[in-house]
């Protein structure tokens, strides 16, 4: 059997590829995933949603051999046939954390992935559709919302992370505003000795590699901190913040682009108002003209 025999698998692939990159060109079965802009967490969640969709594993050596659409159909095609069978029962396929580590205790929701020595402590809640980098840690205490991307080396202290956030690769997220090794009798540190003032990253908000946020500190939503900055006060939402400490330098639109001095995307259509230091996105009604 072939994949192409299986109802709807093109189309599958191809709507799931859009809806990862929607801002791409017009996608041909021969597009690379490169020149998509498709890293190697972007083909994971491919995976998912095909595997999803589908009820066809989407094994890790297949992911990484396919170059294109055209590719993995041909991978998946092969894949089967070796198998003997057409659809596999769900049963047979791996788990979705298998890469990864999960402490006693931890939640993690559907389709959410993670790689290499990615870890969730116990006492941690994941989303659905998450996916996490090699070496990522979230730990105790951390609620990750759904379709949270967590790069490579990443590292959670006890924050909240909306949905649809964006956490860089080997970024910082920190809780206590008073750490030590050690209590002041000289006693070797337990969880429940730390201060807790768990830092807030808002709704599809990205914080850039190396970024690192300090205790107690909220991103609003769809903000963007630069890669390196060290964040010691809040973020408005939108706010585009760097340096160190960070400050910010500019607003960015939802799509994540750097807005103009009129408050315009020179990416998509959106248009923004600014309120005094609050910025709203116009209704898509009033982008024209």
């Amino acid at each position: 059997m072939d994949a192409t025999d299986v109802p709807g698998l093109r189309e599958t692939v191809l709507t799931a590829v859009r809806n990862i990159r929607p801002q791409a060109h017009p996608i041909a079965d021969t597009t690379s995933f490169g020149d998509l802009g498709m890293d190697s967490l972007d083909r994971l969640v491919l995976a998912e949603r095909v595997e999803r969709a589908t009820g066809l594993p989407v094994p890790d050596t297949i992911l990484a051999a396919a170059t294109n659409i055209g590719d993995l159909l041909a991978h998946l095609g092969d894949a089967m046939n070796t198998a003997g069978s057409g659809t596999p029962d769900s049963a047979e396929r791996p788990a979705l954390t298998a890469l990864g580590m999960l402490d006693d205790g931890a939640i993690v929701g559907a389709g959410t992935r993670l790689w290499h020595q990615a870890q969730i402590a116990g006492g941690a809640q994941v989303g659905d559709d998450c996916t996490l980098g090699k070496g990522a840690y979230v730990g105790t205490g951390s609620t990750i919302g759904n379709r949270v991307k967590i790069g490579n080396y990443a590292s959670i202290f006890g924050a909240t992370v909306a949905d649809n956030a964006m956490i860089s690769p080997n970024a910082a997220l920190l809780e206590d505003p008073a750490p030590r090794a050690t209590t002041a009798d000289g006693r070797r540190k337990q969880h429940t000795d730390y201060e807790r003032r768990p830092v807030i990253i808002g709704a599809s908000a990205t914080v850039g590699a190396g970024a690192l946020i300090a205790p107690g500190v909220t991103i609003g939503h769809d903000a963007l901190v630069a890669l390196g900055a060290v964040v010691v006060r809040d973020v408005a939402p939108h706010a585009l913040v760097a340096g160190n400490p960070a400050r910010q330098c500019g607003w960015v639109c939802v799509c994540g682009h750097t807005l103009t001095e009129r408050h315009t995307c020179p990416h998509c259509p959106r248009r923004y108002t600014l309120h005094g230091d609050v910025l709203t996105q116009n209704p898509l009604s009033d982008n024209a003209g």
